[in-house]
């Protein structure tokens, strides 16, 4: 299902790349252009999570007077919902469709030869065994080894197909081909660190907003419990991915 989406954001990131002639500021490039198409999704998904903040005090009240009766408490929940004009999945949609475009992205950065470069399997297999290289077939980053070695040694590879491109996975210092690895500490790591970062930061700022937004009012124990996870979860999904 996913490689519908990634087909054509390789043909994208091909493009990028044919342009400015570098991998990495291809990627940057590219997930640059992916938060802007992203951009009015997330604007409104946000916009709904305001108005959820902002109502409640007005959810809390209903909870207290409603909540012995869930089924009344569920009409009332509603009424509110349609007097202030909010949609129950008007923040869920959004992010629906955005999580499948952020998957995309990643394969294409996680299968270069498949979607960057558009090959085949056979034509795969065909540079793994001249590069000797061996593919684990459980590993999904199994493709970034041979595409990081494929420049060194493009004389050898070049006629198994004319999609095969000469691209240096080096950049500003960091092999992009190459993983962090728990047992090696290097500057490799500085990706994955800025990500955790970047991620925590989107959460605060994002919760602070939203309580701006909500005029201060108390939120309630799940909520709280929700932006607790956020801080958390957000930040450390980020590091691992």
């Amino acid at each position: 299902m996913l490689s519908i989406i990634a087909t054509p954001f390789g043909y994208i990131m091909r493009f990028i790349y044919e342009l400015v002639g570098n991998y990495g500021l291809s990627i940057f490039l590219f997930a640059l252009l992916a938060k802007l198409i992203m951009l009015p999704l997330q604007i409104k998904s946000k916009r709904s999570m305001i108005d959820m903040q902002r109502i409640q005090p007005k959810m809390l009240e209903l909870q207290k007077k409603y909540g012995k009766d869930r089924q009344k408490y569920a009409e009332k929940v509603q009424e509110l919902y349609d007097n202030e004009g909010i949609s129950m999945s008007a923040g869920c949609l959004p992010q629906l469709i955005i999580l499948p475009i952020m998957l995309g992205l990643y394969y294409v950065i996680q299968q270069p030869l498949t979607y960057f470069m558009q090959l085949t399997a056979d034509e795969i297999n065909a540079i793994a065994e001249t590069l000797n290289y061996t593919m684990q077939a459980n590993d999904y980053t199994a493709q970034i080894g041979p595409a990081g070695v494929m420049h060194q040694h493009f004389d050898q590879i070049a006629g198994i197909s004319d999609k095969i491109m000469q691209v240096d996975f080096n950049f500003l210092g960091i092999n992009l081909a190459a993983t962090p690895s728990f047992g090696d500490f290097s500057i490799l790591w500085i990706i994955p660190i800025l990500s955790a970062l970047t991620a925590f930061l989107s959460s605060f700022v994002t919760q602070r907003l939203n309580k701006k937004a909500a005029g201060g009012s108390v939120q309630n124990p799940q909520t709280q419990s929700m932006n607790g996870m956020m801080y958390i979860m957000v930040p450390a999904l980020s590091l691992y991915f």
